[in-house]
């Protein structure tokens, strides 16, 4: 079924001088040669039959050529997605699981409220545990990935950073941070030298560089992009820059230097050319950014007003934009599409989850990620994890 806005279908309109051309070719033709009103009637009819089809018609015909070409590879795309309705096999934690972070490295990363880490190995038979770490005494806030999937780094409202090696699951170093962190984002390229990771001040619009293996002095702090706290941020390692967004609903890109300009690798120069004031227009913060494995688009999701949006990095034009609010939720349930129906208790508990999730103090874990090919977007809702296709815009 249609998950998102339809493209606009445009009508041609034939040459109206080609038209006239043909009309006076036949009435110089003359009428037919037996004097009778016949050829007459034949030449109105036939200037009839060359003009413009009627609407619906002409419509239908440019519906038809414009119709989207099915995905190339596209089953092969979808038997590497998950598609069993119920999970085989359970990967504990002692608690309710906050993060899960897959690596380049074939590793997986999942944290726990409670604040343990955990490292699983993906192998050609399954996952494999490999070690745990009890690496906050507090709630862990945030982690991230380095892009070569060689760093990992933990935050937690104890006012610490800490950093892994995940190659060979061991911690290398401890950072105390003088205030309480509310994203972390690695943000050096490939073959970089200093491994630089940025960490959000909670409670101010500052963005703290550290060395992610140095003594724990920032870098430099950045201080000026953003008038509120910083609830989400990505690094793209092909346009070199980072995309952040603040509770405020500002969306920025910038350079990860002391400068922090606008790249120059992006497609605009001002963001008046550009979506970005979206979350503004609409009261809303990215609680999550995620870029898709080729860096061209990047996916946020908003827990305010529960819109997934997708968006073209180059240009910073929203492409996308999917309604999980809990009214169309709802809708879909009384509706009882076979997709979408659950059982009314059911239904009822999940929603009642849902709505104390929206009310907590805690951080909002909930995101959306693309596949590896970038063509489909899997992200959560109340009637499970969602799929969906983004070439035909159908889950």
């Amino acid at each position: 079924m249609p998950a998102g806005k339809d493209d606009i279908d445009t009508q041609e309109q034939e040459d109206s001088s080609t038209v006239l051309g043909k009309r006076a070719h036949e009435q110089e033709a003359g009428p037919a040669a037996d004097g009778n009103d016949s050829g007459k009637e034949d030449t109105l009819h036939s200037g009839d039959d060359i003009g413009p089809m009627p609407a619906s018609a002409a419509a239908e015909e440019t519906h038809a050529k414009k119709r989207r070409k099915p995905l190339p590879h596209e089953q092969l795309y979808i038997s590497r997605l998950p598609s069993a309705e119920m999970y085989e096999k359970s990967y504990m934690h002692r608690d309710a699981l906050n993060f899960v972070a897959v690596t380049k490295t074939d590793f997986i990363i999942t944290t726990s409220v409670d604040g343990f880490l955990k490292f699983w190995k993906k192998t050609e038979s399954g996952i494999e545990f490999v070690k745990q770490y009890r690496s906050h005494l507090a709630l862990i806030s945030g982690i991230g990935v380095s892009d070569d999937g060689l760093l990992l780094a933990t935050i937690s409202l104890d006012k610490t950073l800490k950093v892994y090696d995940v190659i060979n699951f061991d911690m290398i170093n401890v950072i105390k941070l003088d205030f309480v962190p509310s994203t972390v984002c690695w943000v050096h390229r490939r073959g970089e030298a200093q491994a630089k990771a940025a960490v959000a001040d909670a409670d101010s619009s500052a963005i703290h560089v550290f060395d992610g293996r140095g003594d724990g002095k920032a870098l430099f702090t950045i201080t000026k992009l953003h008038s509120g706290a910083v609830t989400s941020m990505a690094f793209n390692d092909k346009y070199n820059c980072v995309v952040s967004a603040d509770e405020t609903g500002a969306l920025e890109y910038w350079v990860p230097d002391e400068e922090h300009d606008l790249p120059k690798t992006v497609g605009f120069e001002y963001k008046s050319e550009t979506d970005l004031y979206e979350f503004k227009k609409c009261r809303s913060t990215a609680t999550s950014i995620a870029f898709s494995q080729d860096f061209e688009k990047f996916v946020t999701m908003s827990t305010k007003d529960r819109q997934v949006r997708v968006w073209k990095t180059r240009t910073g034009k929203m492409i996308r934009k999917y309604d999980e609010s809990l009214e169309v939720i709802n809708e879909m349930q009384q509706t009882g599409q076979k997709l979408y129906k659950l059982d009314d208790m059911e239904f009822g508990r999940r929603l009642a989850g849902e709505r104390v999730l929206t009310k907590s103090s805690q951080p909002n874990c909930m995101n959306a990620v693309f596949d590896e090919s970038g063509h489909f977007l899997i992200y959560p809702t109340i009637f499970g994890i969602k799929i969906v296709n983004m070439h035909s815009n159908k889950v």
